[in-house]
């Protein structure tokens, strides 16, 4: 079972890395002020997530 939860891990980290490569080739072609408007929208998800993880308890 604990094999499981390694490869369930790995595939969640490797699926973030696949994303965070496309976002900054992506990010390459966006003005500045798109940019910004993508950074924010970072954070603020960012933010969301934390506290819908704080109210789960984690």
């Amino acid at each position: 079972m604990r094999l499981v939860y390694i490869l369930y891990g790995f595939g969640i980290l490797f699926s973030i890395a696949g994303i965070g490569y496309l976002a900054a080739e992506y990010v390459r072609y966006l003005s500045e002020a798109g940019k910004l408007l993508s950074l924010l929208l970072t954070a603020a998800m960012f933010a969301f997530l934390g506290k819908y993880f704080e109210k789960l308890g984690w």
